[in-house]
């Protein structure tokens, strides 16, 4: 852990630490964009593709209205405080025009402008209602959480009269519906009286009225079933005792320092793993100190376990389903013993089936650690650093899957029981086969290993490599941190009714394929060469739209930076229970430096494999140059093509160099899906191009402006929480809030 480290290849792109704020948009847009739309250019001797069609919607935080700025421009540096993290921001929505290839590519853009949203606006100067940034999140002390939209979409089609409709969403905040051709807010699904508050701890607080903008816990990727025309989400929260639990070890950790249990310096104490009551050590000495400490544990224990038996704030775990015209209907989770499901981490990403809902603990914690306020100086970031040593801890390793049948959700029901399975290896992104045969659930998975999607880099970070190249990580805060181990791709099959585990297939753990750049041999080289290349960080993926088996599935993955390995990360996974790659490995791998990729992940059908061999393979891989970072990846068929899972491109955003150079350090990329090592067939880009950290995508063949009459007035949405408002906040709707919709308003 000590070695010095005297080379280092790769410099992780700096250009992603920034963004505009600037919107881009046609003048017939209802929302007024403040710069015409833009062309985009094609670099180096590149050409479009004639038969590329449709749109692509790629979406993205770009920070908030206090965000430090380049002078003179809309580009802001949202996370330069050291504590906040890139993916905490005002959503901005992209959108890619593939339907005149003769005429160009256009390139539009719109903030994601919510009422919460204005409210931020108006209020940044008013030190009683501000909002300011904690981790993961962005809070008022007055006002409540605000609904960021900045992480992905969902397209949904319920009539061929309506056409096709678009959902921008996020983890913390109720999903909206966006016009696809204006890109403006239209209107939440769902009023504020129909989602219920994640915690009470930030819900009803004692002597204040409920936030005007609760804090709602949902999922960033809702599903829409094209066949039954119906979208599901979820409405989840957590207890007050599952808040405690996580409080717990701070509490002990005060408890341990006064009695001098166990005097470690606040570096070195790291919470692996939540702890259980049963499990904690009494102490056994006989000092004074050691009595008044257990006693306190004991009470300690007491009142935890009096909290779980009477507490009025249970966990809850509700499916939502909505039929894109009315009010939403909802059902109670409930375990087969009657308890309420409880979600541990979060529901980041679902999946549906023919049959069932299929509903896992998804490793992106969201723990008091993710919202720690942060503040300035060295003594406030030792106690920062203390509070999350002794707080974090890791992901979940196995995935907690909770499975509903369909033909269960009874309009007539409130609660409806779920089958719990158990899949090794904790999980952010999945997707499901949607048939179903013999009740047999296909999942296909990133099963992330210890990559912690949920960790980024902050100004109390250190690098485990010792380098003078590496050791400022200044320049990186708000990146997501690098992988601890390597991750597998998986593809799993549940029994539906039972729960089981029937069979589970991932990818290699050593290196048994490789993209030959040799001209003479332009195919695939299969070749063994220590462990696997390609599946480290595997962040989104995508694939073609279908309804049969899956056959294959893109990747983009982010490789191992030697920048983005910290020793909080390193030691938070030291006893990881699924390790590949043993931790000197690891730091040496990181060292080396492993690149960024964009991979196709092929799945045989379980007819043509034998029970001994493995479903999946890597059968081709592009590696971007060491300098750059490839993301947001998106699926687009071909024009007139077969509908093959490789009949198409593949779009996406990359990143390299910094701010400073001329084309702002990222580009829109395109790859011919069947041949992704031959590299970009054609690469876009422009002077005001500058599009900072994004996330997911989504492709529709047509748009058209957003007929559906469903919209809920903003003004009817908050008059029952702004009533109970102080005069001042009140104030602050009427004339900062409401004049924004008024027109808009039926």
């Amino acid at each position: 852990m000590n070695q010095k480290i005297e080379a280092v290849s790769g410099v992780f792109p700096r250009s992603v630490l920034s963004a505009s704020r600037a919107e881009f948009g046609d003048e017939k847009e209802t929302q007024k964009s403040k710069q015409p739309a833009i062309k985009l250019l094609v670099k180096d001797e590149g050409k479009i593709p004639e038969d590329l069609q449709g749109h692509v919607f790629i979406i993205g935080p770009v920070g908030s209205v206090n965000s430090p700025t380049q002078p003179g421009t809309e580009i802001v540096f949202p996370a330069r405080d050291g504590s906040t993290a890139l993916y905490n921001g005002d959503g901005m929505v992209y959108r890619l025009d593939f339907n005149d290839i003769a005429a160009g590519v256009n390139f539009s853009s719109a903030l994601m402008k919510t009422s919460c949203y204005y409210a931020d606006i108006a209020t940044f100067r008013k030190k009683k209602l501000k909002f300011y940034n904690l981790g993961i999140l962005r809070f008022s002390e007055k006002l409540g959480a605000r609904n960021q939209l900045n992480t992905a979409f969902l397209p949904m089609k319920f009539s061929e009269e309506e056409g096709y409709r678009l959902l921008a969403t996020w983890d913390i905040g109720r999903p909206y519906e966006i016009d696809p051709e204006t890109l403006e807010v239209i209107t939440p699904v769902g009023s504020n009286s129909e989602w219920r508050a994640m915690n009470p701890l930030m819900a009803d607080l004692p002597f204040q009225p409920p936030f005007p903008f609760p804090l709602v816990q949902g999922s960033a990727h809702p599903c829409f079933d094209f066949h039954t025309k119906e979208m599901f989400t979820v409405n989840t929260g957590r207890s007050l005792t599952t808040f405690i639990s996580q409080l717990r070890p701070v509490i002990y950790g005060v408890l341990d320092t006064i009695s001098l249990i166990k005097p470690h310096p606040p570096e070195d104490i790291i919470i692996q793993q939540p702890r259980e009551a049963e499990e904690e050590k009494q102490a056994t000495s006989e000092n004074i100190f050691d009595k008044i400490s257990g006693f306190f544990r004991n009470l300690i224990f007491a009142i935890y376990n009096l909290f779980q038996a009477f507490n009025p704030f249970s966990n809850f775990t509700y499916l939502v389903r909505w039929d894109g015209k009315g009010n939403l209907q909802r059902w109670q989770l409930v375990k087969t013993n009657g308890c309420p499901v409880k979600i541990e981490q979060s529901l980041h990403q679902f999946a549906i089936t023919e049959d069932y809902i299929i509903l896992i603990d998804t490793a992106f914690k969201m723990l008091i650690e993710e919202i720690l306020p942060a503040g300035s100086g060295k003594k406030y970031k030792s106690v920062e650093k203390f509070l999350r040593n002794l707080i974090d801890r890791q992901q979940l390793a196995d995935n907690r899957v909770y499975i509903i049948r369909r033909d269960a959700l009874k309009p007539d029901k409130k609660k409806v029981r779920v089958q719990k399975a158990i899949i090794p290896r904790g999980t952010n992104h999945f997707i499901a086969d949607y048939k179903n045969p013999n009740q047999e659930i296909t999942l296909h998975m990133a099963n992330m290993g210890t990559w912690d999607a949920a960790e980024w880099i902050r100004d109390i970070d250190e690098s485990v490599l010792t380098s003078s190249e590496i050791d400022n990580l200044e320049k990186l805060y708000g990146v997501i941190s690098g992988p601890t181990d390597i991750s597998r791709l998986g593809c799993h099959i549940v029994n539906g009714e039972t729960g089981e585990l029937i069979r589970s297939d991932l990818t290699a753990l050593y290196e048994d394929c490789s993209p030959n750049t040799s001209e003479e041999e332009p195919e695939f080289k299969k070749e063994g060469n220590g462990y696997s290349q390609y599946t480290w960080g595997p962040a989104l993926f995508t694939c073609a739209d279908t309804s049969k088996p899956l056959q294959d599935i893109y990747w983009s993955c982010l490789g191992c930076w030697p920048e983005l390995l910290t020793k909080h990360g390193l030691k938070l996974y030291k006893n990881y229970k699924y390790r590949d790659v043993p931790e000197d490995e690891v730091i040496h791998l990181t060292k080396e430096g492993i690149k960024s990729n964009l991979l196709r992940l092929h799945i045989q059908p379980l007819t043509s494999v034998s029970e001994s061999e493995s479903r999946l393979e890597i059968q081709d891989v592009y590696q971007f140059p060491s300098n750059s970072f490839g993301t947001s990846p998106q699926f687009v068929p071909r024009a007139g093509g077969t509908g093959d899972s490789t009949d198409g491109y593949l779009v996406c955003v990359v990143h390299h160099g910094t701010d400073e150079e001329t084309d702002n350090g990222n580009e829109i990329w395109i790859f011919d899906a069947a041949n992704l090592k031959q590299g970009p067939v054609c690469q876009l880009w422009h002077p005001q191009l500058k599009l900072g950290f994004t996330v997911h995508t989504a492709w529709l063949p047509k748009i058209a402006k957003r007929t559906a009459t469903y919209k809920i007035p903003v003004e009817q949405d908050y008059q029952d929480l702004v009533a109970q408002q102080p005069a001042e906040i009140q104030e602050l709707f009427e004339k900062e809030i409401y004049p924004h919709f008024k027109s808009k308003n039926p």
